[in-house]
């Protein structure tokens, strides 16, 4: 399906690896520039290679960056901006809060946690934004990814950091719609990459516990009997992100085969 992304511009955060560098490349399959920005510069520079592949080298663009941090957000910018003249797309990728007890965390880790996460986000969009309304048209998309294993109280800091995300991603839709440009989150559950897989070694060496134990566990919670594929998350968002979405916006999509039970 042509989703009519050809020539525009995107900025994918957190895109050297997993579903970050599976959206990013499913921009380029549909002939978008594409953006690409990560702390770890040899994983960026690989995804760069599998991205130019696909496309060419001259729409895509790799920035090494700490994306929890103002002045690099700036630069990412600035420099897409620089590249190709304009910024139509934004894919931001929030990560995981610290692990604990809601109510044994101190000021220092609920401020960071909300600083890494909710303010990333909000700080990465709101330099964006000036160039969309420019040219009076956006899509910003917030991928906000779960585990499906952690327990509530493992969860607390990762929660509230997407529970705000979520309530000021609604209030900007609706200030941003008369521009055509529209926010949206893309809520996951568990995505089979290797952060998921590393997260299981850990908890299966913390627990006492088989490996594939907990993956079976974790299946058995999801009706559809699988994980989620990187690629399944990559061309929700590149539809998210094109004109046939263009009437999506200020709401959470969930792709989780299932997992979640509520009605609303």
């Amino acid at each position: 399906m042509d989703l009519g992304l050809k020539d525009r511009v995107a900025i994918v955060g957190g895109s050297s690896r997993g579903m970050g560098r599976a959206i990013a490349l499913a921009f380029a399959q549909e002939g978008a520039n594409v953006a690409i920005s990560a702390r770890t510069e040899s994983d960026l520079r690989h995804t760069e290679i599998e991205l130019a592949r696909v496309g060419s080298q001259q729409h895509v663009l790799a920035i090494p960056a700490d994306l929890s941090v103002s002045r690099d957000i700036r630069r990412v910018v600035r420099d897409t901006f620089n590249r190709f003249g304009q910024i139509g797309i934004l894919v931001t990728h929030m990560g995981y809060g610290p692990p604990g007890r809601p109510s044994e965390f101190n000021d220092e880790t609920i401020m960071g946690a909300l600083e890494d996460n909710f303010l990333s986000s909000v700080r990465f969009a709101r330099e964006v934004i000036p160039y969309m309304k420019q040219q009076r048209w956006g899509r910003i998309v917030h991928l906000l990814p779960s585990l499906g294993r952690r327990s509530a109280n493992g969860a607390a800091l990762s929660a509230t950091s997407q529970l705000a995300l979520v309530g000021y991603s609604k209030m900007l839709a609706n200030e941003l719609a008369p521009f055509n440009i529209t926010v949206n989150n893309l809520m996951s559950g568990p995505v089979k990459t290797d952060y998921l897989t590393s997260a299981f070694e850990s908890e299966a060496q913390e627990s006492g516990k088989a490996f594939e134990e907990l993956m079976k566990d974790t299946v058995t919670t999801i009706p559809m009997g699988r994980l989620g594929k990187p690629e399944e998350v990559g061309d929700l968002v590149a539809f998210l992100a094109s004109d046939r979405a263009s009437f999506i916006t200020g709401t959470s999509v969930v792709l989780d085969g299932g997992m979640r039970q509520t009605v609303t």
